[in-house]
């Protein structure tokens, strides 16, 4: 009975697996070894940033916006949401995976029909008070994994939310760092206005007095009139930007306008040297959650293969009954009243309509999917990581040129005013050596800032100090 027993089960499996549908071989996730970031001189060699990577920008108060967005920022909630949603799927799949122990029990009133092939009298004709209580034990064999498919699907699907929750964060640390850091730029670059505006307000006021002394015409009087409101103008939308950027900073952090009122000018550190980690991209593969989180998906993909190969094999589950029944609720506790059954249930499926099929095409799309998407962010991840360290390796020759330049333009403006002091050089050409250093100050300014942003971005693409623990790379089911 056994032997026959189980080459039944043998021949419905062949049965199901046969109606199987042939597909392509499936897509295989890229190997980072196959991505290069080019030649990378000794010098850069470094490690990746440490998990609070913005304290190298040297601002406690950016420390302090930082701590106020993990605790207040919506979108950081929404995937704390996400993730514990994710986690509340992965326990119900273990739960599925387990027998499960129930207590069912009713209780009323019945007639029985008089016409039912009995002679007369027989059966009670009268309304009787039935009970029935019992306990119910059941479990699924789970012979072709479908559950622990399922249930190592949703693991890799909450491991994946987690990492949604600490790219999450990283983007928000990412956007707070720049938007300060482009504050910085803003009220530095308001100082260099107000020093322009102030210069053609001098410009002005000596060629209004050369014009009273008949020296000059009115068509130069008025263009440093232009000048000096242009001067203005730019002044104001500086204030303007600074202040939309302390709103989108309040809003970063969860808070709202009046937060930003609060924010103080930044105090910076000097921009850092370009450094990279070793082994790059393959460490990269870890220590972003972007890509942690895509290949967790495609794993969980993959793992869905196996739920839908499983519907082609029949279920087998044991189901096991014990408790009492009885008509009349005084007889219901009696020993004679015991009842009980057991034995397994079997469904095996022959026609759907094609539903099977359609489900396991429908995973192995789902699985190809991600695997491209998860080579795609791989590609981009490994682009942002060289874009960066390209602007740096270029903006170290960039900086240098541009503080050679405000240095001459220092020397010559020192040079002018002495002749100007000593009767040798007109007050106009000290006027246009200062709007000569402005202009070259101006121009490193815009060239530290993008250092700076630089600096975040290579931070932000290397990972912002995640790294994946515990280690999670399960072999895929394809």
């Amino acid at each position: 009975m056994i032997r026959h027993s189980h080459a039944l089960l043998a021949m419905l499996a062949l049965t199901g697996c046969a109606s199987i549908p042939q597909l392509d071989a499936p897509p295989a996730l890229r190997d980072p070894a196959t991505l290069s970031l080019g030649d990378r001189p000794e010098a850069w060699a470094g490690s990746f940033p440490a998990d609070r990577w913005w304290t190298a920008m040297g601002d406690p108060q950016l420390d302090r916006l930082m701590e106020e967005a993990t605790d207040a920022s919506p979108d950081l909630a929404v995937a704390q949401a996400r993730a514990r949603r994710a986690l509340a799927f992965q326990a119900q799949a273990k739960a599925a995976t387990m027998p499960t122990l129930g207590i069912e029990g009713s209780a009323g009133a019945i007639r029985q029909s008089q016409n039912q092939g009995f002679p007369p009298g027989l059966i009670p004709g009268d309304l009787r008070d039935q009970g029935r209580i019992g306990a119910l034990l059941a479990f699924d064999l789970d012979l072709w994994g479908r559950k622990r498919s399922a249930l190592a699907a949703a693991t890799s699907a909450a491991m994946s939310a987690q990492a949604d929750v600490a790219q999450a964060r990283l983007l928000l640390q990412a956007a707070i760092a720049s938007t300060y850091a482009d504050l910085g730029g803003l009220f530095a670059s308001r100082d260099l206005a107000e020093a322009r505006l102030q210069n053609a307000r001098n410009e002005l006021a000596l060629l209004q007095s050369r014009q009273a002394r008949g020296l000059e015409n009115s068509a130069v009087v008025s263009e440093a009139e232009g000048q000096l409101a242009r001067a203005t103008a730019e002044l104001m939308a500086l204030d303007e930007a600074i202040a939309l950027n302390r709103n989108a900073l309040a809003a970063l952090v969860g808070a709202g306008p009046e937060r930003g009122q609060l924010i103080q000018r930044p105090q910076l550190a000097a921009q850092q040297g370009l450094t990279l980690p070793g082994n790059l991209p393959l460490n990269l593969v870890g220590r972003r959650p972007d890509l942690v989180s895509a290949r967790l998906r495609a794993e969980s993909a993959s793992a869905r293969i196996g739920v839908a190969r499983a519907a082609f094999y029949p279920d087998i589950n044991l189901a096991a009954l014990v408790g009492f029944q009885a008509i009349g609720l005084d007889n219901l506790f009696k020993e004679s009243s015991l009842t009980a059954n057991a034995g397994p249930a079997l469904r095996l499926p022959i026609f759907d309509g094609g539903a099977a099929r359609a489900g396991y095409r429908a995973a192995r799309a789902e699985y190809d999917e991600a695997v491209s998407l998860y080579n795609a962010a791989l590609i981009a991840a490994v682009r942002e990581v060289a874009d960066a360290a390209a602007s740096k390796a270029s903006l170290v020759g960039q900086i240098a040129a541009a503080q050679n330049a405000v240095d001459a333009a220092q020397r010559q403006l020192t040079a002018t005013r002495q002749r100007h002091a000593a009767g040798l050089e007109d007050m106009r050409r000290t006027l246009a050596a200062e709007r000569a250093l402005i202009a070259a100050k101006a121009a490193l300014l815009a060239l530290n800032t993008r250092n700076q942003q630089a600096d975040i971005a290579l931070s932000a693409a290397l990972g912002g100090g995640f790294a994946e623990t515990p280690e999670h790379k399960p072999e895929l089911n394809r």
